[in-house]
């Protein structure tokens, strides 16, 4: 459902007046700010206004949680509306479109944060800590999100059910008939299954995809959703949930480990920053937070901080030189309505139980 909200999503983008705007002389103002008073300058502001907006696809523990921790730093008391990322493209559209600015600053995934940004309602921020990030790959050229947590796609199994000797070591042991009617994935991976298939060259890796479906492919909605069943031993190995969610579902004792398989796929997530904040100054300071001390809080609940400083499973897949990819949010919008098709027609509806 949250996919195909996406996919008229993104024919909403093409077929309606594009929704660009103009930054307000206050957003302008405080997105340039420079030098070593920045910080302190847009504290102030901050506290001044008192408050901003944020629309997040974060867990709710995750953004209470975040909310608490931003508070206690700035004074600044941090609302937020929860929706899948499809949901947060569809209402920042429409509410912009209806001359609504309600939103100071987004959370994400990058595709849906670029789709806005091709709208012209993201402001580019001037921050001197997108120099910081792990993978420069991940930055977009206009400056107008910046990635604050890398999504590593993972390959997670119930512990119980699969004995290390059996976990698989190549693509091709998936297709071993000790396999059939054991394998899950979740139904709005398309960005993953791009990837996959492109690493195996597009005509080997859809027949592979064709060969694993005939083998009998459960399909579930939702990546935590998808971790639970694995720790519930409902699916014995789910390919493409989270890292997060597999490691949080570790945490609880759940029999559940995960491995990857070559490439490693990474879809990574954004911050930005509404050209029409109503709140400027802590807009921009959150901006500035999810990209320094946000990613101590991304650390904390397990997911994998964006910058390099932190020691996290994707920085040492880098340092280890292990095969990666990085899904472009560019080219999941401009190749979404192929890859859609492709992982609809070949998984998705194809779905055994």
């Amino acid at each position: 459902m949250r996919r195909a909200c996406f996919a008229s999503s993104v024919l909403l983008l093409a077929a309606l007046p594009a929704a660009a705007v103009e930054p307000t002389a206050a957003v302008a103002a405080v997105a340039a700010y420079k030098g070593a008073d920045r910080t302190g300058r847009l504290i102030a502001g901050a506290r001044k206004e008192g408050e901003l907006m944020l629309y997040s696809s974060l867990t709710q523990d995750d953004q209470l949680k975040l909310a608490a921790d931003f508070k206690t730093r700035y004074g600044v008391a941090l609302r937020f509306w929860r929706g899948s990322q499809a949901n947060i493209l569809h209402r920042a559209m429409n509410e912009t479109r209806g001359g609504r600015f309600e939103f100071d600053a987004l959370e994400t995934n990058a595709p849906q944060i670029e789709a806005l940004a091709r709208e012209k309602l993201l402001q580019k921020i001037g921050s001197p800590h997108v120099a910081e990030v792990l993978l420069p790959e991940t930055l977009p050229a206009h400056g107008e999100w910046a990635p604050d947590r890398l999504n590593l796609l993972v390959y997670a199994y119930n512990t119980d059910a699969v004995k290390g000797a059996d976990v698989p070591q190549r693509w091709t042991d998936l297709l071993q008939p000790k396999w059939k009617g054991r394998i899950g994935m979740e139904s709005t991976n398309s960005e993953w299954f791009a990837a996959i298939v492109r690493s195996m060259g597009e005509a080997n890796g859809l027949d592979f995809f064709r060969r694993l479906a005939d083998n009998g492919v459960a399909v579930r909605t939702g990546h935590n959703h998808s971790a639970v069943l694995v720790g519930a031993g409902q699916i014995h190995l789910m390919m493409g949930i989270y890292s997060h969610d597999a490691e949080r579902m570790k945490g609880k004792a759940a029999p559940v480990d995960w491995f990857v398989l070559p490439p490693a796929v990474i879809l990574p997530s954004a911050v930005a920053v509404s050209r029409r904040a109503p709140h400027p100054h802590a807009a921009v300071l959150f901006y500035d937070y999810m990209l320094t001390d946000g990613q101590r809080f991304h650390a904390a609940v397990n997911r994998v901080p964006a910058n390099r400083s932190y020691d996290s499973v994707v920085r040492r897949l880098v340092n280890d030189r292990r095969p990666i990819t990085v899904v472009s949010a560019q080219e999941a919008i401009d190749q979404h309505d192929k890859w859609f098709a492709l992982y609809k027609r070949t998984i998705v509806d194809r779905s055994r139980h």
